[in-house]
């Protein structure tokens, strides 16, 4: 839902790109942020149960020492991120997951940054392009994400969605490369909408494989990573761009091709991951009183491996 609220942006922003001026839209955009942030700080409740964050704060304080020496105070917080991104190495399903988020922050970092601009010089696209571009994009990422994720999450398991998602991703990036034409551009962003299941998927993977109160420290733990590889993308694909736009055909498309090889490497990792640890339909079926209805079955780790949590 979250990411189809996303995508819901995604295609009402054309409306608003061709309505108002520059300076107009700049300002309404900084009309919704303010907004938003009003929003969030009066009227967003609290997820974290006070249970769970005493609980965190506890172990927090375990790790304190009593009578610490200045010096050690400053080297236990400027360690702190990464005994916090440790729990990416607890076992081998994290850190597989960890190399697929990765591998996936890279090329859609460099998607979002370097498409456009390369449409433009390419193939000619216009404000009315760009627009149309964003609609389907926006349109079909609330009709996957909303509708068709949980289906096909019941349908193929998570493990082959994922395999399906990066599978799509590594078509698309090829049509970006080899494309000639502008419809071939726009049936491969309606393509890239299934793409987009792969992060969530990996959310949900991670979320049922760690204990209640491991969620946030997870979740952290893979936007940074994806953070990491939202900057090393763009920089990586512009290099080749830049090695290769003199060249004959595909030319500066090259730096697409690359991005489908890193999105078949992706797939193939995740061809390797244990099919037990990251198939939500047999952890139910292994448990038939856990409903995926209530958030202490699915989306708070009732499922984690006990025989790993202390395995860092």
């Amino acid at each position: 839902l979250l990411l189809a609220g996303f995508s819901c942006g995604f295609a009402f922003s054309p409306i608003l790109a061709l309505t108002l001026s520059h300076l107009g839209v700049s300002i309404l955009s900084f009309s919704m942020l303010g907004g938003g942030f009003f929003f969030t700080l009066f009227c967003l409740p609290e997820t974290l149960t006070p249970e769970i964050a005493q609980r965190a704060a506890r172990d927090r304080n375990s790790m304190i020492v009593h009578n610490e020496p200045t010096c050690g105070k400053v080297k236990r917080r400027m360690m702190r991120p990464l005994r916090e991104l440790s729990i990416l190495n607890r076992n081998q399903l994290f850190r597989l997951l960890a190399t697929l988020s990765f591998f996936s922050g890279i090329v859609s970092s460099a998607d979002q940054s370097l498409l456009i601009y390369y449409l433009e010089d390419r193939l000619r696209f216009n404000d009315k392009d760009v627009s149309l571009l964003f609609v389907i994009l926006g349109s079909l990422g609330i009709l996957v994400q909303g509708v068709f994720l949980r289906p096909l999450n019941e349908l193929m398991g998570e493990k082959s969605l994922l395999i399906f998602a990066f599978s799509c991703q590594t078509i698309v990036n090829l049509v970006y490369g080899f494309a000639t034409v502008k419809a071939a551009v726009f049936m491969a962003v309606g393509l890239g909408s299934f793409g987009g299941l792969a992060f969530p998927t990996i959310s949900a993977m991670k979320s049922y494989n760690v204990e209640e109160h491991e969620q946030g420290r997870i979740q952290g733990a893979l936007y940074s990573v994806s953070s990491l590889a939202s900057a090393v993308g763009p920089v990586s694909l512009r290099f080749i761009y830049y090695q290769t736009k003199g060249s004959t055909f595909p030319g500066p498309g090259s730096m697409f091709v690359f991005a489908a090889f890193l999105e078949l490497i992706a797939s193939l990792i995740a061809c390797a991951l244990p099919k037990d640890q990251t198939d939500s339909r047999k952890k139910l079926h292994d448990n038939p009183t856990l409903s995926t209805d209530e958030p202490s079955a699915m989306s708070y780790g009732s499922f984690s491996d006990s025989s790993d949590e202390n395995d860092v």
